[in-house]
């Protein structure tokens, strides 16, 4: 009651702040309200479409189709398009499923998805900006293509307008049907209640909150909403309608896209992606791992734009480097405020705002959000005599993290963890620190063995093109001192040879400054005392750096060690990537620095700090600055020639081509053998079949990676999976056969054992923390 009081006496003083609320909740109803209800349909039926092109396009007779061919009937240079009447469509999301016929080359049909008779676009003209979808193109290889549309909330949308844009060929338009989709309006709620929690916050702290109990609410939230304006200031691009173009984006769309599909089809974990290449599926998710990547899946199930769904990873990833980086900095400095300072310097680092969106690097900028705690657990284990659970766990919670997300950069963080052992051999060697390194790997391995595991048996056993025998070339893409030691680097560009077209890889002007003052440091190293940290800091980034410099003579390594070492020190690709490393002890350096100019220079230490700040604005501004010229891209949806994005399809089959995917319809290896329907329904495959003649083979669009299974959908009678041309999946079918068979990948049973390993180590991990967490407060009670 008294709480209720208080909160009546609080809205009578801040009535607008009250009125905000009641305006708020009026909304929230308004949207609560509408969760209930049937989902709106809307048909467009070929007769609904203006036909201006009568010499090439008309009616069939039973209204069935819109057919459009052009023989050289029209040679007009006006853009053969054909729009439907205006329609209503109530604010939410829908599903569009167009059912057509495209033939790109009538004489010679190719059924390929990258030939295309024509597209498909939806606009308002009233209200443009209220319709969200992206045109859908309609391929040669498909018979119906979906895509997804939304309307904004509270737009009275009533001249809907779907236009058929023509190209050549025979484009045939049987019907579209947009059909809205419910979980959306859960998802519109939760995301408007989101909205109005963070508003309502933020203005009852600065506005709302007042005398000297709002003060000092407003102190203890400085730490939070200063670690926030970080991440705000690293994710302003996000603020936006569309995606700034990076070199692996449209790889990583896919990998969500693929994963929300699995997820709807119930696999779980996601380890092959059914959809991916046109159908023909691809084990990414068993060779590089997409746990981190259940979030946009997620969102992208609860319908919401694919560019929203990776928008929101992004920022989420950024937040938490900069939480950890936080706790990480603030641990090694001993002083919250250098943690603050090491967030940003780190966060906002020049080469991790390059691969969140110049290079789209998903899986490094995730994993380098993990190499605070990797740094944390090593600085524990070796400034602690005995360290325990709370001094190991970060190293092996950092590495487990890495696994799950960059291989690359797991393996080039367990070298430099192997060199710094043999570096510090002596303290390496205690007992207890050995023993803290077998901890840690040993939980770091349990926690990764549900994928860690299954890759490395999948990759023993299936000839991946990755296992191929050819070695990389690394130095030729390594960087110049002028690359690395310029304050602003040149902006958008590629990964070539020279500096011409190169990106923005340098150390960044915070950085250079920052090591600036701990050379210093170092020259007054017998005036002034320093922690052993800062000279192992400095020492291992210079290498780092060194490393990434195209003067180190990489394609020597194969020359000296073998075919085999040269191979893996190639497995890297860029040098630069080893500028991940340099970044973070850059900033561990400048921080301990700063500590040292602190006792001994107070105030040149607070001048030196501030002129961090600074910098990593100006570093910053510069970097958004040159991200504004960029290409941009909706990435609403995901094409059906997006699937195929695969990179350069390291994980696939040796020896099939990547190409062959554009076509995705079974091979009858008999004339008597008649195919008489093929679709993927919920991650399976079916395919109907007429056998007439003798046994015969059909070859079924689906890369062989094996654990596949074959079954009579109505018998369950099983079928031989073997491998044909192109690794595809070939089954052999009897004599006088008429059937459906559905064909699975299934995991194998004990993966099954791989997962609950880790799940047992995640839960003691929680088990062991909570348990720590609750042992002082029941001291406190008893005492």
């Amino acid at each position: 009651m008294k709480t209720r009081q208080r909160f009546a006496a609080f809205l009578r003083r801040n009535k607008l702040f009250a009125a905000v609320l009641a305006a708020e909740a009026a909304v929230l109803l308004y949207l609560a309200a509408g969760l209930f209800g049937a989902p709106y349909k809307l048909t467009l039926t070929p007769a609904e479409f203006a036909n201006e092109f009568a010499d090439i396009a008309a009616v069939s007779a039973d209204s069935g189709a819109l057919e459009v061919y052009n023989d050289g009937a029209y040679t007009g240079e006006e853009e053969v398009t054909f729009s439907s009447a205006p329609a209503s469509l109530a604010a939410g999301a829908y599903e569009v499923t167009m059912e057509y016929y495209s033939c790109q080359t009538p004489d010679a049909p190719t059924f390929n998805v990258q030939n295309s008779a024509g597209s498909l676009t939806f606009a308002s003209v009233k209200v443009p900006s209220a319709v969200t979808a992206d045109p859908l193109t309609l391929d040669d290889g498909h018979r119906s293509a979906t895509t997804r549309l939304w309307v904004s909330t509270g737009a009275r949308l009533d001249d809907l307008t779907a236009t058929l844009q023509y190209g050549e060929g025979q484009l045939y338009l049987y019907g579209i049907t947009l059909t809205e989709q419910p979980v959306y309006r859960v998802t519109r709620l939760l995301c408007f209640a989101l909205a109005f929690a963070a508003l309502d916050g933020l203005w009852w702290l600065l506005f709302a909150c007042v005398g000297e109990s709002g003060t000092a609410r407003r102190r203890a939230l400085r730490l939070p909403l200063a670690l926030l304006g970080i991440t705000l200031a690293a994710c302003l691009p996000l603020f936006a309608d569309r995606l700034y173009f990076g070199h692996d984006l449209g790889y990583h769309l896919q990998r969500i896209a693929a994963m929300a599909a699995e997820l709807s089809y119930g696999q779980v974990p996601v380890r092959m992606a059914t959809t991916t290449l046109n159908g023909y599926g691809y084990i990414n998710p068993l060779c590089y791992c997409e746990l981190f990547l259940t979030l946009p899946a997620l969102l992208y199930n609860a319908w919401l734009p694919l560019r929203v769904c990776y928008q929101a990873y992004v920022f989420a990833v950024t937040l938490a480097c900069t939480g950890l980086s936080y706790l990480c900095f603030a641990r090694i400095a001993g002083s919250r405020r250098l943690g603050v300072l090491g967030a940003a310097l780190y966060t906002l680092s020049s080469y991790r705002l390059v691969c969140v969106y110049f290079r789209a690097a998903v899986g490094e900028y995730t994993a380098m959000t993990f190499l605070p705690l990797v740094l944390l657990g090593v600085y524990e284990i070796y400034t602690c005599e005995k360290p325990r659970f709370a001094q190991w766990a970060p190293l092996a919670l950092g590495m487990a993290a890495l696994v799950q997300c960059h291989l690359i950069s797991t393996g080039l963080t367990a070298a430099f963890l192997l060199l710094f052992c043999l570096l510090h051999l002596r303290k390496t060697l205690a007992p207890a620190r050995l023993l803290a390194w077998a901890k840690a790997a040993a939980l770091a391995a349990g926690l990764s063995a549900w994928f860690l595991l299954p890759f490395l048996q999948t990759a023993a056993t299936t000839p991946l093109q990755v296992n191929g025998a050819l070695v990389g070339k690394p130095q030729r893409e390594g960087l110049t001192l002028m690359q690395l030691l310029n304050p602003f680097g040149p902006g958008f560009g590629g990964t070539a040879a020279g500096t011409s077209t190169d990106m923005s890889l340098t150390l960044g002007l915070p950085l250079l400054l920052g090591l600036a003052l701990a050379a210093v440091c170092l020259w007054r190293r017998g005036r002034w005392a320093q922690p052993a940290a800062l000279r192992s800091a400095v020492g291992c980034a210079a290498l780092a750096a060194v490393l990434a410099l195209q003067a180190f003579p990489w394609d020597f390594v194969e020359s000296w060690l073998g075919a085999a070492a040269g191979k893996a020190a190639g497995t890297f690709q860029y040098p630069w990537r080893f500028l991940a490393f340099a970044t973070l002890l850059l900033c561990l350096a400048a921080l301990l620095a700063l500590g040292v100019w602190r006792q001994h220079r107070p105030q040149a230490a607070r001048a030196a700090a501030a002129a961090l700040a600074v910098c990593c604005a100006l570093g910053v501004g510069v970097f958004q600055m040159q991200l504004l010229g960029c290409t941009e891209t909706t990435a609403n949806t995901l094409s059906r020639d997006g699937t195929r994005d695969a990179g350069v399809g390291e994980y696939m089959i040796d020896g099939t081509s990547l190409y062959e995917t554009v076509w995705a319809q079974p091979k009858p290896g008999s004339e008597e053998l008649t195919l008489t329907g093929y679709e993927k329904r919920g991650g399976a495959a079916y395919l109907s079949v007429q056998n007439a003649g003798e046994t015969a083979d059909i070859s079924v669009p689906l890369f062989n990676y094996g654990h596949y299974t074959a079954a009579d959908t109505a018998t369950g009678a099983a079928f031989a999976v073997a491998s044909g041309e192109n690794a595809r999946v070939v089954l052999t079918i009897p004599a006088g056969y008429s059937g459906t068979i559905a064909i699975a990948w299934q995991s194998p049973a004990w993966w099954r054992g791989c997962e609950a390993l880790s799940a047992l180590c995640a839960l003691g991990c929680l088990g062991y923390a909570l348990l720590r967490r609750r042992a002082p407060q029941n001291r406190t009670a008893k005492g």
